[in-house]
């Protein structure tokens, strides 16, 4: 009997000790202060050789690739309206993260596909509630725009970082600061008789190290504004444009690249900004 009495006191110790553990658990997760829903993802199909084009109601305001492998930029002379390609028909499935003015979120399941099902896309919201804020009391169009052409027409501010190559040349000579945008001073050369048409002209903060191991993260960072003709470096000509980006540093180990890569050509041209650079950054008077 006793044994019995023994076997009983315990079983009912360990049902109270279960039953509080579950309670406590149920309570703590009442008690939280938030929860989560989830964002789908919409698949989106790339190949090397045609641009896909996606048509957001809004200007586009920041763009993050899972790797670099997907090439992307604004189309030129718009905001809403980012051109995808592949690097290579040998890509990754990778995603793609894109934020609006309007701070809506859209999220990308990327694969390749040699002839994709679609290459022009309008981007529906699915929300009418904004994912993202963005700092109050930003610059103007109008303003941008008047600093930019005031940095245009500077003297060179720092020795030049530059890259030539087949006779052609992307220098960067200019750095300054006003309020919350950094406005990159940049001269393009080509003194061969034969056009640059520009396939992509981008901005990115990468690592300094390619890890062959581990995917490469690379964080777009898309003007504000660009002054100057971006689309073609005409034959025997050297111009001088200027970028308007949101205010950021470096972290350590990663540079700013600045990409410049000719269409159906091989005078693909980059170079690498470090954070030394970006914190010398002189005011525009």
């Amino acid at each position: 009997m006793k044994s019995d009495q023994l076997t009983k006191w315990t079983v009912t110790l360990v049902l109270v000790g279960i039953t509080s553990l579950v309670g406590n658990r149920v309570k703590a997760q009442s008690n939280s202060s938030f929860t989560t829903q989830a964002i789908p993802s919409v698949s989106l199909q790339i190949s090397e050789q045609l641009t896909t084009n996606l048509i957001f109601p809004q200007a586009i305001k920041s763009v993050d690739r899972g790797n670099r492998e997907i090439m992307v930029q604004r189309a030129n002379s718009v905001e809403n309206i980012l051109q995808v390609k592949a690097e290579t028909s040998e890509m990754n499935n990778s995603n793609l993260t894109v934020i609006t003015s309007d701070g809506k979120f859209y999220s990308f399941k990327v694969s390749y596909s040699a002839n994709p099902q679609q290459l022009n896309l309008t981007v529906i919201p699915g929300s009418k509630k904004p994912a993202a804020e963005f700092p109050k009391g930003t610059s103007n169009e109008v303003a941008v725009l008047e600093t930019a052409q005031k940095v245009a027409v500077k003297n060179r501010q720092i020795k030049p970082i530059r890259q030539r190559k087949y006779m052609t040349g992307l220098s960067l000579t200019g750095i300054y600061i006003e309020e919350d945008l950094l406005y990159f001073q940049i001269r393009l050369e080509n003194q061969t008789n034969i056009t640059y048409d520009v396939e992509q002209f981008r901005f990115f903060i990468r690592d300094n190290r390619k890890d062959k191991r581990t995917a490469v993260q690379e964080l777009e960072q898309i003007p504000i504004q660009i002054l100057g003709n971006t689309a073609q470096i005409p034959a025997q000509s050297t111009q001088t444009i200027v970028v308007a980006l949101p205010k950021f540093t470096i972290p350590d180990q990663k540079h700013l690249g600045i990409e410049l890569m000719e269409q159906q050509g091989g005078r693909h041209l980059k170079i690498k900004v470090k954070n030394n650079h970006i914190i010398q950054a002189a005011v525009v008077e």
